[in-house]
């Protein structure tokens, strides 16, 4: 068998590297296939390893974590659904106080200024007569009241604490309101205005 001269080996050396490139060097000396790189849109390893508890999402999490029938429950499963997990999704001290279970003392306030920032206003109780003419969050308790809508638009109204014996009247060309209500025993009667203009 003859030996193959040494410039024989260099040109097939530079042929290979130019054919198959490291990976097919790596196969070549038992360095096996070289893995696939991760996909963009598939979130590494590590990444959901940093999402910890939290990979099913903040207001998921919040929303199953929180004592049931709470208005933190309430509020997380609303935002939820509004589509505001971005939002939350990068708040460490929001986490920090899910993990330490301060539902409450510390993540309510934190929603409570999420909705503000998505345009709600966030008032501690209305008594009767009050006029709603944009998206609401109302924390307190709630007794026997008429309540009025003066926008045509719709209005989102959540009540955070009981609601007995409400009423809610809205324009009679207007479009119905939503009520939300940590209860399912709340009272409340939405209806339209029986008079075109009642609300001059």
């Amino acid at each position: 068998m003859r030996a193959t001269p040494p410039i024989a080996l260099a040109l097939l050396a530079v042929a290979v590297l130019a054919a198959g490139g490291c990976s097919f060097i790596g196969g070549l000396f038992g360095g096996g296939a070289s893995e696939p790189a991760p996909s963009a849109t598939e979130p590494s390893a590590e990444a959901r390893q940093e999402q910890g508890p939290f990979a099913a999402g903040v207001l998921n999490v919040i929303a199953q974590q929180a004592p049931p029938g709470s208005a933190t429950q309430l509020l997380a499963r609303l935002a939820a659904e509004f589509g505001w997990e971005a939002q939350v999704a990068q708040n460490p001290l929001l986490k920090q106080a899910v993990q330490d279970e301060q539902f409450e003392e510390r993540v309510e306030p934190v929603l409570l200024g999420l909705y503000y920032r998505n345009g709600f206003s966030v008032l501690p109780v209305v008594g009767e007569g009050h006029q709603f003419n944009r998206d609401t969050v109302v924390k307190g308790a709630i007794g026997s009241s008429r309540l009025l809508v003066t926008t045509r638009k719709p209005v989102r109204i959540i009540f955070l604490r009981p609601v007995q014996n409400v009423e809610i009247v809205y324009y009679q060309d207007g479009e119905e309101p939503q009520i939300f209500s940590v209860s399912d025993q709340a009272v409340v009667a939405v209806r339209q205005s029986l008079a075109k203009y009642y609300l001059r």
